[in-house]
């Protein structure tokens, strides 16, 4: 019986995870279906591009569109109980096209602000996998670092999450070579750290105060601060960003659906609803925390920590626990109230808030 492949959300990052995911010749079989709000007859145009370019790779995928919004999760959990995917990636936004961290980076504030969008959503489709009755492996792509153990403390974790800290990965392997000679394919890396420490790393060339754990296997000579330094490289801005997280949800895709003995190395934010970013093992189609490093206790330390520096104390049953530091700066560049606890419960309400005040100041 073939793998079956769910995407939900078709703006830039679920249309580069497709893309993506039909040249692959070990998926060729593969049957995939694609959830978002965007009207049938328009997601298809962009589908057949799609469909055409696999072609000319020589694969010929099976693609399905299902228009249905996930605010709807009565007919979500439909959707997901007919369909019966063996991985579900999530790849949509509370707003669409609006990139985070545009905003947070320039004003100093922490990506935690934005936590109560990144979780509405997300909680949505849990929601909707739990009501549907279906066992499938739920991969986040919304800001899992903090979302993923805020859905956790409600029984809604997803499997696990992409992004962020990967995104360090390519960049340490490459600044490794150009130090040492050894070629990046062959670095042996081990990192540990939230979304704070890949961010400023990846712009500023250093950790900017948050903890971490770094082991390049066979490094006694090169420090870490000569390796983050070469890390600052500019990137294009906006939706093409997004290539980066599909990139993450497209191997750990590959991962999950590989039965076979081989054992894959990933590092990846949130896997299991837990806090901060991990380094994973994937074998048998399963995923497992690395511990051949560093033990689960000392990365869970440093992550909590990590996740402070991003604005947020921690998350538990009562929510998300914001920073005093970060609820200062969100009423002096924002204009908005931040409340020391918000439940998950209220995420929704405070999101539209978040967004009406970003589109009034900001033209979103």
């Amino acid at each position: 019986m073939a793998d079956k492949i769910m995407i939900i959300g078709y703006g830039s990052t679920g249309k580069y995870v497709l893309d993506m995911l039909v040249r692959l010749p070990e998926l060729a079989d593969c049957e995939i279906t694609v959830v978002s709000r965007t009207k049938e007859e328009e997601a298809e145009k962009r589908i057949n591009l799609t469909r055409v370019s696999a072609g000319i790779f020589g694969n010929y995928p099976k693609i399905k569109y299902i228009a249905c919004d996930v605010n709807d999760t009565e007919r979500l959990s439909g959707v997901l109980a007919s369909e019966g995917p063996d991985v579900t990636a999530y790849t949509g936004r509370y707003m669409k096209g609006f990139k985070y961290g545009e905003f947070s980076y320039p004003n100093g504030i922490g990506y935690g602000v934005w936590t109560p969008m990144s979780a509405v959503l997300v909680a949505k489709l849990m929601k909707a996998v739990k009501q549907s009755g279906i066992e499938t492996k739920v991969i986040n792509t919304s800001y899992g670092d903090a979302v993923s153990p805020l859905l956790a403390a409600y029984g809604l974790a997803p499997y696990t999450s992409a992004g962020n800290l990967n995104h360090l990965i390519p960049r340490i392997a490459r600044a490794y070579e150009s130090l040492t000679g050894t070629p990046a394919k062959e670095a042996d890396i081990t990192f540990v750290g939230s979304h704070y420490v890949n961010t400023y790393i990846s712009k500023e060339g250093t950790a900017k105060g948050s903890e971490y754990l770094l082991n390049i296997r066979g490094n006694t000579e090169v420090k870490d601060e000569e390796i983050f330094r070469r890390c600052a490289e500019p990137t294009a801005s906006g939706p093409e960003r997004n290539i980066m997280i599909a990139s993450d949800v497209v191997m750990i895709i590959r991962y999950l659906l590989d039965k076979s003995d081989r054992v894959y190395k990933f590092h990846v934010p949130g896997p299991f609803g837990k806090t901060g970013g991990y380094p994973v093992l994937f074998s048998h189609g399963e995923m497992s925390l690395d511990e051949t490093v560093f033990t689960e206790e000392e990365m869970t330390r440093v992550n909590r920590q990590s996740l402070s520096c991003d604005g947020i104390e921690k998350t538990d049953e009562n929510g998300i626990h914001f920073t005093d530091a970060v609820i200062r700066k969100m009423k002096d560049v924002f204009g908005i109230d931040y409340p020391k606890t918000l439940a998950l419960e209220d995420c929704e309400g405070f999101a539209e808030k978040i967004a009406e005040r970003l589109r009034e100041k900001h033209g979103c």
